[in-house]
């Protein structure tokens, strides 16, 4: 600070600050979006900043520039970041200080203590534009405007999401447009006139709508006819791939890069379905990122995995917006056919090992199968329905849930060593729940079956705004929920309306799959 003092006294070198003239800095600069912002102009000012603030002290002899990078994304996570810190790792390195042109460009939370305090048992300095010089961590001063920083820019990311996410429910709710993503599979983007922002009309942007695809969208039509009709997903699939119709991925590989294109699933089909955008509605947020990691998108700033929000977190159009390939009531009874729903004889079925039960031969979870009367467990190592079945397949795994409960006492007393967690006192305590506490499954084989302790599993737990209007789509809980907690589940109504609206408090809680 005193170098820096000695600067702002207009001595432009004190006896503190000769012993900083020649230092080697390393610049580093971080923009969010390689689509929207300029590199060149964005790199030229930070820079700019950097060298004005450094001037006197060194010079700036290797630089880092991030594009792309949020600065929610750990510095670890950034690879220009990532590939400074290595870099001031090594011994031999050609750097002594590191300066940043903008705090809110480099940092955000907790992330200036981290990589600061890191730099410092190296003996790099950090140099700030806000703090006039390199920070100290020991300092009052410094200390309290790290904390300001941080929290402005904390501040500042979450009021630019606020405003934004309102502001585009706002347009697909009240004016249905189109937010951008792909088209589904049997439309297709058309112009549908300037932008309604007279700056952006003037510069030539201009909206779009979804329109019938004349190629495609009478496979959508076929595939809501048909079903409705009682067909099950899976003959849908392999008629589909028997008439030689381009999947969505073949149809337009430019927008569908991350797929293969190779052939209909069962799961587009099922996708296909149970999209609400068929019925003439423009319907946006069905899906979000969360965080930073793999599993995410290809490129973009929405690198995190990516999940299916529940039907109140959608916003839906008032209005008509587009063509619609299916009429409300025919979506409803699709919804409805996608529910579990009793038997003939009134009952509904229960599996009390659901989600239990492996199969040993090739490690995948177990279906629940009902045949003979009675609950059961098969596993058929991954063959679909929608292919035909190889010759030398391996012979499916299956066993009766009542022989896994008759056996389930003996393979408990033979494993008391095996799994963790508390397990329930008592002498009437449940096998089943003793399972569940322990985290144990049952792996079965055609010889026989043995207990085997379950790999940790994360569970994301998602809180809805309050407030918040569904879609009412009439279609009730997956018996799915009933199994894996291991309660009843009352029978799931069928659709009682051909409307499809906007009400409140109402959730979809319907699977993608058959």
């Amino acid at each position: 600070m005193s170098a820096v003092a000695g600067r702002r006294r207009g001595s432009r070198l004190d006896t503190d600050a000769k012993t900083l003239i020649g230092l080697r800095f390393a610049f580093y600069g971080r923009m969010s979006t390689s689509e929207f912002q300029d590199a060149v102009t964005s790199r030229a000012w930070q820079r700019s900043v950097s060298e004005e603030l450094v001037e006197g002290f060194g010079a700036i002899v290797v630089e880092f520039f991030d594009e792309g990078c949020s600065r929610r994304w750990s510095w670890w996570d950034r690879p220009a970041a990532a590939a400074l810190l290595a870099a001031a790792e090594d011994p031999d390195r050609g750097l002594d200080a590191v300066v940043v042109g903008e705090y809110e460009r480099a940092f955000c939370g907790d992330q200036f203590r981290e990589v600061v305090a890191r730099l410092s048992t190296m003996g790099v300095q950090v140099w700030l534009p806000e703090a006039g010089g390199p920070v100290e961590l020991d300092s009052p001063v410094h200390q309290a405007l790290m904390v300001l920083l941080g929290a402005q820019a904390q501040r500042e990311v979450v009021r630019a999401r606020q405003r934004v996410l309102a502001a585009m429910r706002v347009q697909a709710r009240v004016q249905g447009r189109f937010l951008g993503g792909r088209p589904p599979y049997g439309y297709r983007l058309v112009d549908a006139g300037p932008h309604p922002n007279a700056v952006h009309a003037r510069w030539g942007r201009r909206l779009h709508v979804l329109e019938p695809n004349p190629v495609t969208a009478r496979w959508v039509e076929w595939i809501f006819a048909e079903r409705v009709r009682g067909r099950s997903v899976a003959s849908l699939v392999r008629e589909l791939n028997d008439r030689g119709v381009p999947c969505p991925s073949s149809a337009d590989p430019t927008r569908n890069g991350h797929r293969s294109g190779a052939r209909w699933i069962v799961r587009t089909v099922a996708m296909i379905l149970g999209n609400p955008r068929y019925t003439g509605r423009q319907v946006w947020n069905r899906q979000s990122t969360q965080g930073h990691g793999s599993g995410g998108r290809v490129s973009g700033r929405g690198s995190g995995a990516v999940r299916w929000n529940p039907a109140e977190e959608w916003e839906v159009s008032e209005q008509l917006t587009h063509r619609p390939l299916v009429d409300d009531a025919t979506f409803l009874a699709v919804q409805g056919m996608r529910t579990a729903r009793t038997t003939k004889d009134g009952e509904t079925r229960y599996y009390v090992l659901a989600g239990l039960v492996t199969c040993g031969v090739c490690s995948r979870r177990m279906d629940a199968h009902w045949v003979h009367g009675r609950p059961g467990y098969r596993c058929r190592h991954g063959y679909s329905s929608a292919a035909p079945r190889p010759a030398d397949a391996t012979r499916n795994v299956y066993v009766r849930e009542d022989c896994l409960l008759e056996l389930l006492p003996g393979l408990l007393g033979d494993g008391d060593d095996i799994g963790s967690g508390p397990v329930p006192s008592g002498p009437t305590s449940d096998p089943v729940e003793v399972l569940r506490r322990r985290r144990l499954q049952i792996t079965c084989t055609h010889q026989g079956q043995e207990l085997w302790q379950e790999a940790p599993r994360g569970i994301t737990s998602v809180s809805s705004p309050q407030g918040q209007t569904a879609l009412a789509l009439d279609w009730t809980t997956s018996d799915d929920t009933a199994y894996r907690s291991g309660l009843p589940s009352a029978a799931p109504q069928s659709p009682t309306s051909g409307r499809l609206a906007k009400e409140p408090d109402l959730i979809y809680v319907g699977t993608p799959t058959d």
